[in-house]
């Protein structure tokens, strides 16, 4: 029992770094459909500088640096457009990105490795984990216990009392964007580093999972954390199902933590239509 808590936050760890960055942006009222892109972009990133430049902290770097400076030019560009559909283009951007990039440095759309890009499975699943941690409580700290985060957490709700102080609301939407472009890529480069190595949709969808998050948490840090949680055990299911059903289909394996996700939206109670 307890190896399997154990393993459930490990696995957790990338999913509780996206979802947390969506948690961000929803507070700001921006939702982060670009989640996903961001995530594969990232790891794609990571791995590329990592190996070009042998050093994994010149990878993190890069990578965070490159994906945050996408979305904050974004950001600016369509603070008086329509953020939802700006988003989805940024997935697809990022998708386009990734395939032109890796055929001229690398000459395949598919997976990458190197012997420079290569970590031990065990120590590397634990870093990460303690990493993660680390980094979102951070995050928390920032928004619970700082005057700023006070001003990002009612962006979204009390925009015109931030105005009525003279703070620029359109400024920390901006910084909320940001914010959840770095933790997806955070998130990326954790994934790239379990896998030592590339794999093209390496997100398996955890962004979009991330949103679900999100919502089936209810805007709240716990709820959000509770909610990553029960998703990856259904992923930690799905990793063992098949010792125990050796027949089961591998695609109903793969879809097993969004099956999760449906099922709690699902039952999930809907406002009161009185209220």
């Amino acid at each position: 029992m307890t190896d399997a808590i154990s393993n459930i936050i490990i696995l957790s760890a990338p999913l509780a770094l996206a979802s947390f960055g969506a948690l961000t942006s929803e507070y700001a009222g921006r939702m982060a459909v670009f989640t996903d892109g961001i995530i594969n972009l990232s790891a794609f990133l990571c791995y590329t500088f990592t190996v070009s430049m042998h050093s994994v902290a010149a990878g993190v770097l890069l990578s965070c640096l490159c994906c945050t400076a996408i979305i904050f030019a974004a950001s600016r560009v369509v603070e008086r457009a329509n953020p939802f559909l700006a988003s989805l283009g940024i997935n697809m951007l990022t998708g386009a990105l990734i395939s032109v990039i890796s055929v001229v440095t690398f000459g395949t759309r598919g997976v990458l490795f190197s012997e420079h890009f290569a970590f031990p499975a065990f120590e590397t699943r634990i870093a990460t984990t303690i990493a993660a941690g680390a980094v979102i409580a951070a995050g928390i700290a920032f928004l619970f216990l700082t005057k700023h985060g006070l001003y990002m957490r009612i962006t979204g709700s009390d925009s015109d009392v931030l105005a009525s102080r003279g703070v620029s609301v359109p400024h920390f939407r901006t910084a909320a964007w940001c914010i959840a472009a770095l933790y997806a890529a955070l998130a990326g480069c954790v994934l790239s580093f379990r896998l030592s190595s590339f794999v093209p949709n390496i997100s398996s969808g955890r962004g979009w999972l991330a949103l679900a998050a999100v919502f089936l948490g209810k805007r709240s840090c716990t709820g959000t954390i509770a909610a990553v949680l029960v998703m990856s055990a259904g992923e930690y299911v799905a990793a063992h199902m098949q010792n125990v059903f050796a027949r089961i289909s591998s695609p109903l394996l793969i879809s097993l933590p969004y099956i999760v996700a449906l099922l709690l939206i699902m039952l999930m109670p809907g406002k009161n239509s009185n209220s």
